[in-house]
């Protein structure tokens, strides 16, 4: 289990890998994020929770002027019905200084000369397949 947090965001990702004989891969549907919310994204090798702080029952606490505490857990109730579900409990610490909120570029920023191969491409929301034509 990996685990990455801002002050917005909670991602865990799961290997559905197990080290049980018995039982030795998980199913994407036998793995919960707190109060029920599933897997966002189920590839092969990973299964990935990208939710919102304030979703699923997630706990947050203020433990400094600049430091959060998040907390949640993560269930396994396999399809077998013959095992006995399993909960883990989930902690990740960020802050206000989180790599995920700092900004990538300001207005100061150096501006690229102009060319001929630039221009002001603008897509209509039409052209993005956005809006629904009658």
């Amino acid at each position: 289990v990996r685990i990455y947090c801002s002050l917005e965001w909670l991602v865990v990702s799961v290997s559905p890998h197990r080290y049980s004989r018995s039982n030795p891969y998980m199913f994407a549907d036998e793995l919960a994020l707190g109060q029920s919310c599933l897997a966002t994204e189920i590839q092969t090798y990973v299964y990935r929770f990208v939710y919102l702080v304030s979703a699923c029952g997630i706990r947050t606490q203020v433990i400094s002027e600049n430091v959060l505490l998040i907390q949640t857990e993560l269930y396994y109730t396999p399809r077998d019905g013959h095992s006995n579900p399993e909960k883990a409990f989930l902690t990740c610490i960020t802050s206000q200084k989180s790599v995920w909120i700092t900004p990538v570029s300001t207005e100061d920023d150096i501006k690229l000369k102009t060319s001929h191969f630039m221009s002001d491409f603008q897509t209509t929301p039409e052209e993005l397949g956005l809006l629904h034509s009658s």
